[in-house]
């Protein structure tokens, strides 16, 4: 029986890979597994919560990627920053606005299936993200009190992320970044388990198949 890595990727690829390999196989993984399965959810009716449940994994395994770091335990840290990174701005407290993204989308899609309650979504919105708060008595907003609603748009959030994906792999291609691309190499080596041996399926494949 064969065995792809990756759907364009056979085992072998990571026999003895080179720096390009390993890119190579991640791109192929993400792009095959992660974005175009989540294109097709947001061009569908109604796969809009579909296509975010699985998107929102981007955020916190590129900080990984980034910083050549597992996030075991600090998964609200990693997904702040790898969301900063993918949605940069220079918006007062937006730390706070990915924390407020983190908990009410990233964490509502993950534990309970469903978007938390103050958020809504639309593909018409003008901004990825829409995030609203009271306000002080002074007239400014209050950060601290916590939003009070969230509007994302589904479309706007595959495309930026996408976007950040794309720029990323360049980087890594074009190479003369060295801590990003070691901090890369140490993080998929780890995640693959590569110099760990092969995985042991104790049956034969006729056994796997129900031949026998």
């Amino acid at each position: 029986m064969e065995h792809y890595l990756s759907p364009s990727y056979r085992h072998e690829k990571l026999d003895n890979p080179s720096f390009s390999d390993l890119v190579d196989v991640f791109e192929d993984l993400w792009r095959h597994y992660i974005f175009n399965p989540v294109k097709c959810l947001i061009d569908m009716p109604y796969g809009e919560i579909a296509a975010m449940k699985v998107l929102s994994s981007y955020y916190e395994s590129i900080q990984c990627c980034i910083t050549g770091k597992s996030s075991e335990k600090k998964s609200r840290k990693f997904f702040i920053d790898g969301f900063m990174q993918v949605f940069s701005s220079n918006a007062p407290n937006i730390d706070k606005a990915a924390s407020e993204i983190y908990k009410y989308i990233r964490c509502g899609l993950a534990h309970e299936g469903l978007l938390g309650h103050k958020v809504s979504y639309s593909n018409a919105g003008a901004k990825v993200f829409f995030l609203n708060y009271r306000k002080k008595p002074d007239g400014s907003l209050d950060f601290n009190a916590g939003v009070s609603s969230i509007i994302v748009n589904p479309k706007r959030m595959y495309k930026g992320t996408e976007k950040h994906f794309n720029a990323y792999i360049k980087k890594l291609r074009k190479g003369d970044n060295q801590d990003l691309c070691d901090s890369f190499k140490k993080t998929v080596e780890r995640q693959w388990g590569l110099g760990l041996g092969d995985n042991i399926v104790g049956l034969s494949e006729s056994e796997f198949l129900g031949k026998i």
